[in-house]
């Protein structure tokens, strides 16, 4: 939905409102069911307002309904663009801003379990899991500020979530090795400091393999997906577009499409397809002609698949921000639809109770009537 088309709809709300403000002022006899019904009509109407202004100037597309969603037994899975260690330093930068309060915005504050964390900067020859009990902080980037060497985070791993994989990957008869050694690295630790700054949240990184084949990630991201019925959140963190050099050669700077048109692919392949058809364009990235100058190596994309994968075939993609790409992977295709079935089905049950009541009150009435009229009649006699 581009943003006339969410303008339009947040003015149509807005007339909406005042038409539902103006009749319940007028219609000062009207039974109390039916105030009660015009007041939550003016609650929705106000909360889908205030939600369309803070999701704005959030850069976030996220609709009022998906962001009241209780999380407690879902986690969808997220693609970030992690961006640059330094920007955890630059309180402007939107994506910041976004995963420092992703958890309250989106989560509701309900944290998970356990973070499983696929970063594009551990690669291993097989697939392997961080078992340390706590990690640490790897400083594996250098020329920054120097409070950036000073910075902790000290997260511990979880057990019962590394079993978990463990046992995920045997069932699937694929190899996982174990690292007792590893610590976070900047693409795990940086964006989980913002979003759990009081590293009270287990977070435990699974390597991704230095083959970089897309369709074995996208079928890890399959195996895991029981983890996010299970309390787990899977987060995935690499670049939608990720070519150092051409930040530095003015030359790439000419002529920006490459960058522009593999984002848009990616946008419209995540949010606007699903199941095996999402699945086979995805893993057809290499074919594009602008993929080389977008990722001239395709790490910082791998961990994309791994998120793709983990969504349920009958979901679409959410893109949350412009400027640094953050995706979530599992919204469900027929949410909206259900949602306003349901809320049909409940607005023609309140209908049918009112009218039920209105017909009691009505018969009772009419029998209190009949009683006075006899009474009236005896007295008479």
């Amino acid at each position: 939905m581009n943003r006339n088309k969410i303008i339009i709809i947040v003015i149509s709300l807005f007339f909406v409102y005042y038409f539902f403000l103006s009749t319940s002022i007028k219609k000062n006899n009207t039974n109390n069911n039916n105030n009660n019904n015009n007041n939550n009509n003016n609650n929705n109407n106000n909360n889908n307002l205030n939600n369309y202004n803070n999701n704005y100037n959030n850069h976030n597309n996220l609709t009022s309904t998906h962001s009241k969603q209780k999380m407690s037994k879902l986690f969808n899975s997220i693609f970030i663009s992690h961006g640059a260690p330094n920007l955890i330093l630059d309180h402007s930068d939107k994506t910041r801003e976004f995963l420092r309060t992703l958890s309250k915005n989106y989560y509701n504050s309900v944290k998970p379990k356990a973070v499983l964390l696929i970063s594009a900067h551990w690669e291993e020859s097989e697939f392997t899991i961080q078992t340390k009990s706590e990690p640490g902080v790897i400083y594996d980037f250098g020329g920054f500020e120097p409070e950036m060497y000073k910075m902790k985070y000290p997260a511990k791993t979880s057990p019962e979530l590394i079993d978990r994989v463990t046992e995920l990957f045997s069932k699937a008869k694929i190899p996982l090795a174990k690292d007792d050694k590893r610590g976070y690295d900047h693409g795990a630790w940086m964006p989980m400091k913002l979003v759990y700054p009081e590293a009270d949240v287990p977070i435990v990184q699974l390597s991704i393999k230095e083959n970089l084949n897309a369709a074995q990630h996208f079928h890890i991201g399959t195996i895991l997906r029981p983890l996010k019925e299970e309390g787990y959140l899977i987060l995935a963190s690499g670049g939608s577009v990720h070519n150092l050099r051409a930040i530095f050669d003015p030359k790439y700077h000419l002529d920006p499409s490459w960058a522009s048109n593999f984002e848009s692919w990616l946008q419209n392949t995540i949010c606007e397809k699903s199941g095996k058809e999402r699945e086979n364009e995805l893993l057809k990235y290499e074919a594009l002609p602008y993929y080389k100058l977008a990722h001239p190596r395709s790490e910082h994309l791998i961990p994309v698949f791994v998120a793709a994968g983990s969504a349920s075939p009958d979901s679409k993609g959410i893109r949350f921000l412009a400027f640094q790409v953050i995706y979530l992977m599992t919204l469900k295709i027929n949410n909206n639809n259900n949602n306003n079935n349901n809320n049909n089905n409940n607005n023609n049950n309140n209908n049918n109770n009112n009218n039920n009541n209105n017909n009691n009150n009505n018969n009772n009435n009419n029998n209190n009537n009949n009683n006075n009229n006899n009474n009236n009649n005896n007295n008479n006699k």
